[in-house]
């Protein structure tokens, strides 16, 4: 196929661009490019939708629609290059451009060529669909070499194409031409890694079953853009934007009003001539009285990605079982993130928060500053001040929030001692795993080599963790006739109008040793939990199965997400048994009424973050199975309204309403008085938090604690009105058998059987380093 001539006559701007809803008054535009063998109608929808200030331009191709007589373009750089110069006519105004799968690399391309010529830009970029330049060059497309069967086959297996259309044989002779054209410039296409990073804010929207592009390849499109804004995925595949347009186009329509209005304040610039991405100096971190201002540059992270045979989660278990550092692994169905060391501390307490940093050298413990932030205007406000001045770019830091986190937030006295109200760390080393791949990250790119040595032998003896032999512990019967009483108190207080509802629980210890990264995996294969954790960190060890999430914050667009599960019955493995019990759920009039109290509850605070009219119950009283119980479960969400932050969000959902009561400072309260001692890790939070503001945190349910010598499990119910001692106490059995039934005995117990950290060290020094 022959190119089109280049440097002829410029191409026509109304040529390459149509618009289906023309809106000459626009105050902003959205300029679209397809997918290969796309035709512009793949956009039709978005303009019509489009608010009226807005005009949605979709491109035209060579070849395809009203240019069908043109030959196509086969190459990346001509299309790039006709395209941008088409495109820049339209660039009157605030303009996004968005790509979807080769039009999202054309998109980039165009970028690049806009920033590297003088003359407008646009706003922002969004890539979709796409993978990371990085992994175009790891992973070079077959496509070139298809044969017209191979196409449609292709075709096929990523949708977006009515199979009928595929079917007629007429119908294939309009669609092959212009597919065979664009799969010579998807094969022919190796991006360009050693140019600068672009400067237009760029986000990445991607399908959560999109098998072509792993959702852990969106952090990569970072290495190519200076003002990376995030990654957003969306229920779906490849073409998960057909499914569900309106919520895509919202976000993308969110985005150019925040970049406008953002284009319009003035930025900060690094110093003249310094090349893209340099670190900026920070300001001094913290202001504690006495402390001495501190002031460095910026570090990042170091960055490898490699190929991997290992499951995930067993690699990131065998690496967790031979560390001798504080760690957190935190699984999100199936992604995984597995942190070592602590670059950066923060620790919370009641009327302060601490940020240490890591001194020189590679010594765990090495001496560093360490700066006070006296709490004023609340816990949260003042840790995420501490997070803001660690000196790290686009940090992730991993941690847990304790349960009695909830007393200052609800105006409850605290504790007394000192223990943390929260803990978490910016690592020094950083894995991030899913099916293939390992993004390895640490600070010293001289730990690299070792990091990827470690993570090669977790992967291979993986399968090794885990075994058959179990400690037993008595869940049925240890401190029931207690549990029975407080029960029973509290049922008399919920009558007497003093609350509506509270969770009480009960202890259950673990006398023979543990091995906890064994235990994790073989409870985690038998759990399907919201989220799963194994951590050692502040003090604290813990394995948990999370039946639902507190909340979850995305910092792109600003989301919260909140979860709350509440109605509990057994789940044995009987199919027809199972199914009963389900049935008797929503027939059960007192978990229905509790479930709808914590719903109407958790509106309600989204309601005080939020802007009033996105909060949305997308969800209402489904049912979730996790391990050994099934709960009536309901999914809510909003965006934060101007001026709120993540942890307004975190500091209105927490504690979560199921691990606490109606109203929350009544529960709370009770809960104090009723449990013997304070609750620590259980009914808190393990959470991860990125530097972009986004926000995920599990509550800490279904889990093994081990603190201060002592190991044991934790469960409770929820206590209504109507509740009976026995049933809540039975609820309280089944959930611990999500745990119960998963405890290897560690490879000195006199119980036998499992292979523990001491056998994996033997065998794998590399995991080590």
């Amino acid at each position: 196929m022959a190119e089109q001539p280049r440097g002829t006559r410029a191409p026509d701007p109304e040529t390459w661009f149509r618009r289906y809803v023309p809106r000459p008054k626009a105050a902003a535009r959205v300029v679209c490019f397809g997918p290969a063998g796309g035709s512009p109608a793949f956009y039709r929808d978005w303009a019509r939708a489009a608010p009226s200030e807005v005009e949605v331009l979709s491109a035209v191709l060579p070849g395809r629609e009203s240019r069908v007589s043109e030959p196509p373009l086969t190459s990346m750089t001509a299309l790039a290059d006709t395209a941008t110069a088409a495109l820049v006519p339209w660039l009157d105004r605030p303009t996004v451009l968005f790509g979807h799968s080769m039009g999202a690399s054309l998109a980039f391309e165009v970028t690049r060529r806009l920033e590297a010529r003088p003359g407008p830009r646009p706003t922002a970029l969004f890539v979709s669909a796409r993978p990371s330049p990085r992994r175009l060059r790891e992973f070079p497309s077959p496509v070139a070499d298809y044969d017209d069967e191979a196409i449609v086959a292709y075709l096929r297996e990523r949708g977006g194409t009515p199979d009928a259309l595929l079917d007629d044989p007429d119908v294939r002779e309009l669609i092959l031409p212009p597919c065979r054209a664009d799969f010579q410039v998807i094969g022919g296409y190796a991006p360009d890694l050693d140019r600068p990073r672009i400067d237009t804010p760029l986000r990445v929207l991607l399908g959560a079953l999109d098998r072509g592009v792993p959702v852990s390849d969106g952090s990569r499109w970072e290495e190519v853009a200076a003002r990376f804004r995030g990654t957003r995925v969306f229920a779906g595949g490849h073409f998960y934007l057909l499914d569900d347009p309106p919520w895509v186009l919202d976000h993308v329509l969110r985005a150019l009003r925040s970049e406008t209005a953002a284009a319009r304040a003035p930025r900060s610039a690094p110093p003249p001539g310094a090349p893209l991405g340099t670190p900026r100096p920070t300001g001094p971190i913290g202001s504690g009285k006495g402390s001495e201002a501190v002031r460095t540059q910026a570090r990042a992270h170091h960055e490898r990605r490699i190929a991997l045979t290992g499951e995930p989660l067993n690699t990131a278990a065998a690496l967790s079982a031979t560390s001798h550092e504080d760690h957190v692994l935190y699984e999100d169905r199936g992604a995984v993130g597995w942190a070592e060391g602590a670059h950066a501390r923060v620790t919370v307490h009641p009327d302060r928060t601490v940020l240490a940093l890591r001194g020189p050298g590679r010594d765990a413990d090495a001496a560093g500053a360490s700066t006070v932030f006296p709490t004023d205007g609340g816990v949260l406000r003042t840790l995420d001040r501490a997070l803001a001045a660690v000196p790290v770019r686009n940090w992730r830091a991993y941690g847990w929030a304790a349960f009695e986190l909830s007393y200052p937030l609800h105006g409850l006295p605290p504790v007394p001692g000192d223990a943390p109200l929260a803990h978490l760390v910016v690592p020094d080393r950083e894995v991030r795993l899913d099916a293939g791949t390992a993004l390895l990250r640490c600070l010293d790119p001289d730990e690299l080599d070792a990091l990827e040595r470690r993570v090669r032998a977790a992967a291979a003896l993986g399968g090794a963790i885990g075994g058959t032999a179990r400690v037993t512990v008595d869940i049925e019967q240890h401190g029931a006739d207690a549990y029975r009483a407080s029960v029973a108190a509290a049922v008399r207080e919920i009558r007497a109008a003093r609350l509506t509802k509270v969770i009480l629980s009960r202890t259950v210890p673990v006398t023979s040793p543990v091995d906890l990264p064994a235990t994790y995996v073989e409870g985690r294969r038998g759990n399907d939990p919201a989220r799963s954790f194994l951590l050692r960190l502040g003090g604290w060890e813990a394995a948990g199965f999370s039946p639902e999430i507190v909340t979850r914050v995305t910092g792109d667009d600003r989301v919260v997400t909140a979860q709350p599960l509440a109605g509990t019955r057994a789940l044995e493995g009987d199919p027809e048994a199972d199914h009963d019990r389900r049935a008797e759920l929503y027939r059960d009039a007192k978990e229905v009424f509790e479930h709808a109290m914590s719903v109407r509850l958790a509106a309600e605070e989204l309601h005080r973050v939020c802007s009033a009219e996105s909060v949305t119950v997308d969800d209402f009283m489904s049912v979730k199975e996790r391990g050994s119980v099934q709960h009536l479960a309901s999914r809510l969400s909003g965006t934060l309204a101007p001026g709120r932050t993540a942890w307004d969000a975190v500091g209105a959902l927490f504690p979560a309403v199921t691990a606490s009561g109606i109203p929350k400072a009544e529960g709370c309260a009770l809960i104090r008085r009723s449990e013997p001692g304070p609750r620590g890790l259980y009914s808190g939070a393990v959470l991860t938090v990125d530097a972009d503001g986004t926000i995920d945190a599990a509550l800490v349910l279904r889990s093994v604690y081990r603190h201060e010598g002592r190991t044991w499990l934790r469960a409770g119910a929820g206590v209504v009105a109507d509740s009976t001692p026995e049933r809540e106490l039975e609820e309280t059995r089944e959930k611990l058998r999500s745990v119960s039934g998963f405890l290897v005995p560690a490879a000195d117990a006199p119980s036998g059987g499992a292979r523990g950290a001491r056998d994996l060290d033997e065998q794998s020094a590399a995991l080590t380093g």
